[in-house]
């Protein structure tokens, strides 16, 4: 039947503008879905950021209510700590002993807690508990290589394990600090006892 009567051209282009129409209105509806939804999502934004920094500021308060509570208990076992230098050097190393016991009991998270086992070394020492002080030694060094005391550490411990007999690992301790820390100051005291050795 078209053949007969031929493509109605001006009706097909009708159709296709009126479908043009169409989708154009079409396109232009879902273009301002989508505004509407970018809008959506920022107010969205807007408000979860809102919650974050509601819950930033009460995290903080916690903490800080926290850390108040921990510097008022630092503040008391820090004292514990300096009362111990203090006896220490006043060769009362028996109370320095017990205050430095007391410190590490009462105080195991403190940043203070590494010096505080390095004097407990060296009050064993002192009052010549020399299997303690070893032992105490042992401890700091297990976890404090990066400890700016650590090569005294070394050289401290090589006089303890000598007062032990225990001089073929002093020796070792010796050869290995002098090879790490060939500037420090105590390296003429540590080729010294080397040599004594």
């Amino acid at each position: 039947a078209y053949a007969n009567e031929g493509l109605d051209l001006s009706s097909a282009v009708l159709k296709i503008n009126r479908d043009i129409k169409s989708l154009n209105n079409e396109i232009l509806s879902l273009k301002d879905e989508i505004e509407l939804l970018k809008e959506d999502q920022r107010v969205n934004s807007d408000k979860i950021a809102e919650l974050l920094q509601i819950i930033e500021l009460k995290l903080s308060n916690n903490q800080q209510i926290e850390k108040s509570i921990e510097i008022s208990k630092d503040n008391s076992s820090i004292k514990l700590l300096t009362q111990g230098k203090n006896e220490f050097a006043l060769y009362n190393y028996e109370e320095a002993i017990k205050l430095f016991t007391d410190f590490i009991k009462s105080s195991p998270s403190s940043p203070n807690i590494k010096d505080s086992k390095l004097w407990l070394a060296r009050a064993y020492a002192a009052s010549e508990n020399y299997l303690k002080s070893k032992n105490t030694y042992l401890d700091f060094q297990a976890n404090n290589v990066e400890h700016s005391k650590y090569a005294d550490s070394m050289f401290e411990l090589s006089k303890v394990l000598v007062k032990l007999n225990e001089t073929n690992e002093a020796r070792i301790i010796l050869l290995s600090m002098i090879q790490k820390y060939p500037g420090h100051s105590l390296i003429n005291k540590a080729n010294q006892l080397l040599i004594e050795l």
